[in-house]
């Protein structure tokens, strides 16, 4: 039976993954590594771990030291920085050849916007899908998940390495989850100082969502995957992309008007067509401007098959009670 370390065990992902591989696999030895300040006891309890570390993603040399002592890796904590990602991949990289290191990476598909700034659906924007390897190839650092996609793809050669890259990831009501998971953060940081949420053009552009059980489902699967054996084909062919529902930003704009207008946070339950400019700051603003098309063949072909429903009806219960 394999030993697993889940890197980011309590957050938005990891927490409900550690949760479902230990009610799949009971027998799986599963080290958990956290910031939580929690007592041990208390954080075994809640995610059923047989083991806690408590640690940040600064320290190098104890990640790649908790890495080389498990089997497989699950980073479920870091997808924007390259020096965790590093440091988990050293440390598979010093198993014994006999025991080949195995790595999953979970991604984001923020990669994969067409950096329109109409906020119009454009039917000539690129898909991308995760069965065309050269797509895959095609990822690279300046990409919003660049930096840790492309040392993971990379290391493929020396070691097993699988990618799950899901779209923006909802759910947390599903989860009982404490926080809102980073694509509500993104979303609702952006519009409070705003005071409105804004959409660009018409708002047909499209959005990609995962809810986050529809992921951790496929997150269990790709770990008995990995379990079995050496893994087949290149890293490239081992890069999945999930999608639980495509939702229009000015529908989705609507309906998270109407939920901060309801929590006090805006004046106004009704979005607002502002001009890119007027949209945010930062990433935020080409997200809400731009097309994000993906396409899971691979991740199909293996057996995801979206289960939950749309971000649209979930998100008034999402966002009912935690923090905003």
């Amino acid at each position: 039976m394999p030993s697993v370390v889940v890197f980011g065990a309590t957050g938005f992902v990891g927490a409900p993954y550690v949760r479902a591989l230990k009610q799949a696999h009971p027998d799986w030895p599963v080290t958990a590594y956290v910031r939580s300040s929690k007592p041990e006891a208390e954080l075994k309890a809640s995610l059923g771990a047989d083991n806690i570390i408590v640690g940040d993603f600064s320290d190098a040399e104890k990640i790649k030291k908790i890495s080389k002592e498990n089997d497989i890796v699950v980073n479920a904590g870091n997808s924007f920085t390259e020096d965790p990602v590093a440091a988990i991949i050293a440390g598979q990289k010093e198993k014994n050849p006999a025991t080949k290191g195995k790595l999953i990476h979970i991604s984001g598909a923020g990669n994969f916007i067409d950096f329109g700034t109409s906020g119009k659906f454009n039917s000539e924007s690129k898909v991308w899908n995760d069965a065309k390897e050269e797509d895959i190839k095609a990822i690279h650092k300046e990409m919003f998940n660049g930096q840790s996609d492309v040392p993971v793809l990379e290391a493929g050669s020396d070691i097993d390495t699988y990618i799950v890259c899901p779209s923006v990831v909802y759910g947390g009501a599903s989860i009982s989850a404490p926080t809102k998971g980073i694509g509500y953060m993104l979303l609702t940081s952006n519009a409070k100082p705003l005071g409105y949420v804004p959409y660009v053009g018409d708002g047909t552009a499209v959005l990609s969502t995962c809810h986050v059980l529809d992921l951790v489902d496929f997150l269990i699967k790709i770990t008995e995957r990995a379990a079995e054996g050496p893994a087949e084909g290149t890293a490239y062919s081992r890069y999945y992309m999930l999608e639980t529902s495509r939702v229009q930003w000015k529908d989705m704009a609507t309906e998270l008007a109407k939920v901060m207008h309801a929590r006090g946070l805006l004046p106004s339950s009704e979005p607002k067509a502002v001009p890119f400019e007027e949209a945010g700051e930062g990433e935020v603003k080409h997200l809400v401007a731009a097309n994000m098309l993906i396409k899971g063949d691979r991740a199909a072909a293996l057996g995801f098959k979206a289960k939950q429903p749309s971000i649209l009806a979930q998100i008034h219960e999402d966002l009912k009670e935690v923090p905003i």
